[in-house]
């Protein structure tokens, strides 16, 4: 009999979290029912990837916390009923393992699964949190079975508040080779690429935050002029409300550098495009867990350099598939990608390096994980639920 299980996550944005909950789903579903668990606001496009892929779902009204203080107030005084509608939801549905997807401060699915007396697992997929976060999660955690760790680093974060005996599984966001392969067909955005012109680009994907280091990616653009490399530096990626004064920095810093060719092109529900265009994927991240669109880079055959975040250093052997260098090191960033640029060959070879490296991440291959440690759960989770521990 299938496994059912009810994967819940707070914020309904779509973005790398959904993304690996829909195409996991999928991918199990020979193996394991999977419901997804959605907040009705801001949610429509996770709503219409679930249709595609197939996977059912149900939406609630989930709030979710911020610094505004309007909404961390409706956070504070709506969770208790929200956890009790989530109970409510794992029984009707016949739930037989709860998935708490979204990081470490989305706790509602693991209480709500605790009430309802069903094993849960904890997906971990950060490694800079503020301290009330940490403090939330260390009264929480207790409550699961299991955890996910995305990285070891993401481990070596949270490791010290979780029990030793608890089962838990490295299990990295999948990527669809099949979808971004450099040979696929992918039209669009023609008019913003063909702003690029024809010289070299560089592109990186991400919500536009300061976690995500654009200031070391703007100011490698500049360095990369004293190698003769006047490169089209593109960031693909939404600015939401709450960042317009940090996307205002940047674009300053850009103006201070005397850089014109800094390019925001906002977000986009399909970035093939811009990684076809690209000469280099860079990753300038300050902290990232594993950060798929990377990885979605390196399936399209592009050279990435990246900063030394998350597991990349794992995976990508620094000078075949790509180059790593240390967090905030634009002069390093700089020179890597100004030897890239200089050398087609070596960028083919590296691009090649870069989609083999990628193969090893298929959906497929990341639902056996993701079932593994379900399973894990599943076993241990008698104890757990009804108080005794894991």
């Amino acid at each position: 009999m299938k496994l059912r299980i009810a994967n819940v996550i707070e914020e309904g944005k779509l973005g790398g979290p959904q993304v690996r909950m829909v195409r996991v789903a999928a991918a199990l579903n020979d193996r394991a029912e999977t419901l997804i668990v959605m907040p009705r606001a801001n949610s429509t496009p996770f709503r219409e990837m679930c249709a595609r892929h197939g996977v059912p779902y149900r939406v609630l009204p989930l709030t979710r916390i911020t610094r505004e203080w309007r909404a961390a107030l409706a956070y504070i005084l709506c969770s208790p009923w929200e956890v009790w509608r989530l109970v409510q939801l794992f029984r009707r549905e016949g739930v037989d393992l709860v998935h708490a997807s979204g990081g470490s401060w989305q706790v509602k699915a693991v209480i709500a699964a605790r009430l309802a007396g069903i094993p849960s697992v904890w997906h971990l997929n950060d490694t800079l949190m503020p301290g009330w976060v940490h403090a939330l999660f260390r009264r929480v955690a207790p409550l699961a079975v299991g955890f996910i760790y995305t990285s070891r680093r993401v481990r070596a974060y949270y490791g010290r508040y979780v029990g030793a005996d608890r089962p838990f599984a490295f299990v990295p966001p999948p990527v669809d080779v099949h979808e971004f392969r450099p040979d696929a067909p992918c039209p669009g955005d023609e008019q913003a690429i063909a702003r690029f012109g024809d010289g070299p680009v560089m592109v990186t994907v991400g919500n536009v935050n300061p976690i995500k280091g654009f200031e070391t990616f703007i100011r490698t653009a500049a360095r990369l002029r004293s190698f003769g490399h006047g490169v089209q530096a593109v960031i693909v990626g939404p600015i939401f409300d709450r960042q317009r004064a940090y996307h205002r920095r940047l674009m300053a810093l850009a103006r201070n550098l005397g850089l014109d060719s800094i390019h925001f092109v906002g977000g986009r529900s399909d970035v093939r495009p811009f990684l076809a265009r690209a000469d280099v994927y860079v990753c300038p991240s300050l902290s990232e867990s594993w950060g798929m669109a990377l990885w979605e880079a390196m399936a399209m055959a592009r050279p990435v350099v990246s900063t030394d975040v998350g597991d990349v250093a794992r995976h990508v052997r620094d000078g075949e598939a790509g180059f790593i260098v240390p967090v905030g090191d634009d002069a390093a960033m700089a020179e890597r990608i100004a030897r890239l640029l200089d050398d087609p060959d070596r960028r083919a070879r590296m691009g090649a390096a870069a989609r083999e490296t990628a193969m090893a991440f298929q959906p497929q291959e990341i639902a056996g994980l993701t079932l593994g440690i379900y399973q894990r759960v599943k076993e241990n989770g008698a104890s757990a639920t009804d108080g005794k521990g894991s």
